[in-house]
């Protein structure tokens, strides 16, 4: 579990900078950053009640620690701006466009 831990680390902080940087820099408040922030959003809501879930399950059917319960559950943490960040970086090297919405 440590080495899982130290791995994703350094990831995280690297996501956590791209997210931060986007969000509050001038990229992030157009609206083509909006749109991305959108989308990161909805790739990221699902990951820590079903990560959860399957935690419980887990720890219902072994006996599962309470130090690995906990250090599941930062890894989960982690992996949420692990993803967020990931998912702005790639919007934001392919150019996301967002389609013009007609009223």
């Amino acid at each position: 579990m440590l080495t899982i831990i130290f791995i994703l680390i350094p990831l995280f902080l690297i996501s956590l900078y791209i997210t931060l940087k986007f969000t509050w820099g001038i990229e992030g408040k157009s609206k083509q950053g909006q749109e991305i922030l959108k989308k990161s959003s909805h790739a990221i809501v699902p990951i820590f009640p079903i990560g959860w879930l399957l935690l419980e399950i887990a720890h219902s059917i072994f006996d599962i620690s309470y130090s690995f319960y906990r250090d599941s559950l930062w890894i989960l943490v982690g992996l949420y701006f692990i993803v967020q960040g990931a998912v702005i970086y790639f919007y934001k090297i392919k150019g996301f466009q967002p389609k013009e919405v007609e009223e």
